[in-house]
């Protein structure tokens, strides 16, 4: 396997390398449901030949895109790994792809991901489970895992991920890459299939937050069409991030987030903390109160009652076309009661007021973005397995803030570890230049799986 560039080559150079890793990689980790090579191969060359004909080659000239597969691209099918939608062909590109296209951007492929943008694991049933490229045995994280094994496996330079309660960031954590779930509406949904429309949100997967950050500056911006969607002026990132992190302050809640992880990622965030703080970055002790409800209130019954909702007529009449583990938990949503729903949704207004008051006094949050390593995909026990790898990802979707997932480290068996930096609202610029600078500092992110056998 080649490690792919992010600058300094031709288009069709970029395209090529993805391509060929995708043929290397795909068998393996069965991270590209679609493969779209011709499509690619003849966007870059268009590429090329307008650069030199002194056109301006865009933000994104020539850097490979895979795209979860619940994301519109015209001409396509749009899965959603669901067998319902084998025929869904879309007829019309989703806001993002439309912009980046504009850019520059090559799509090399749509990724795979956990049936119905529903589960943190990406064990399909329908379209074969998606593998951690670190270790085959172990799953890559969901409902986003195909995004993210295909950018650790340098299928692309980039993945677009989709985020309800931690789709983009737990991939991101369990393949060593860099994610973004940005604020909610500040990434137009259109063009998407959702899990729930108030909370979901697309962003950008990469192994440098460098590169997050420019896909960002792309792709944010006011959607008319997309009810979600916040007129909100999107900052000059890229020319923010390189400065000194000097001054900045980053809060830390012991309590709770730093409780049972695994031992080499406690570890490892120490050794984050040190190095901001070697940085120049103040790290400051806070207290953010119940968060510990963050999985009852906002994974277990706003997420659920919403999926149930968008799904409940295709239950009923087609329950047979579902995945058991998908099925099950849609049905969950069904028993949440309006009083629980009702109960869900105050406890995350007194969230968002106690973030208010912190975020007037740091710049940031750390703490885990999961508390263990990937999880072997072996005799799994799915619903255990989200108990555990879900408890720091639903706070900050809960709350609509942004959170940057960071690699950090690796385990005694090589397999990946993260911490997470959230934000205040539309505070992406940030999160993206603390990730940055601590990327400047270390080379977590640099490492590379084994080349597949």
């Amino acid at each position: 396997m080649t490690a792919l560039f992010s600058n300094g080559a031709s288009a069709l150079d970029r395209t090529q390398l993805a391509l060929k890793n995708i043929e290397a990689w795909n068998p393996k980790i069965n991270a590209i449901i679609l493969p779209t090579a011709d499509a690619a191969l003849e966007a870059a060359e268009e590429l090329d030949r307008g650069a030199k004909a002194g056109r301006d080659p865009g933000l994104l000239y020539g850097m490979t895109f895979s795209v979860k597969d619940n994301v519109d691209i015209a001409g396509l099918p749009t899965t959603a790994a669901s067998k319902i939608l084998a025929n869904n062909v879309a007829n019309r590109d989703a806001f993002v792809i439309e912009k980046l296209k504009r850019q520059g951007a090559v799509i090399v492929g749509k990724a795979n991901l956990h049936e119905w943008v529903f589960g943190p694991t990406s064990q399909s049933k329908h379209y074969g489970p998606c593998r951690n490229p670190w270790n085959t045995d172990h799953v890559p994280g969901g409902s986003s895992g195909g995004s993210g094994a295909s950018v650790a496996a340098d299928m692309c330079l980039v993945s677009i991920g989709s985020d309800t309660g931690g789709s983009i960031r737990m991939p991101a954590s369990f393949n060593g890459v860099a994610a973004l779930r940005p604020t909610t509406g500040r990434i137009s949904s259109g063009g998407t299939i959702a899990v729930s429309a108030a909370y979901d949100t697309l962003g950008p997967m990469a192994r440098r937050v460098s590169d997050v950050a420019r896909v960002f500056s792309v792709i944010a911006g006011y959607d008319p069409e997309d009810p979600i969607s916040v007129d909100e002026p999107v900052p000059n990132i890229l020319a923010k991030i390189p400065e000194s992190v000097a001054g900045m302050r980053i809060g830390v809640m012991k309590r709770w987030f730093f409780d049972g992880l695994a031992p080499e990622l406690d570890r490892a965030i120490e050794d984050a903390l040190h190095v901001y703080r070697d940085l120049g970055v103040e790290i400051v002790e806070i207290d953010l109160g119940d968060v510990e409800l963050s999985q009852e209130m906002f994974g277990f019954r706003v997420i659920m009652a919403d999926g149930y909702h968008v799904q409940k007529d295709r239950l009923a009449q087609r329950p047979q076309d579902f995945g058991e583990d998908v099925r099950e938990r849609f049905l969950i949503g069904s028993r949440v009661t309006g009083e629980q729903y009702a109960e869900a949704l105050r406890w995350a207004e007194r969230l968002k007021h106690r973030l208010r008051r912190t975020f007037g006094s740091v710049d940031a949050i750390l703490g885990p973005t999961t508390p263990v390593p990937a999880p072997s995909a072996i005799d799994l026990d799915f619903f255990a397995v989200i108990r555990e790898i879900t408890r720091f990802s639903l706070i900050w979707p809960a709350a609509g803030v942004p959170a940057l997932a960071v690699p950090c480290g690796f385990s005694k068996k090589g397999l990946p570890l993260s911490f997470q930096l959230a934000g205040a609202w539309f505070k992406e610029d940030a999160i993206l230049h603390l990730g940055h600078a601590f990327q400047t500092a270390t080379d977590h992110h640099l490492q590379t799986p084994p080349p597949p056998v």
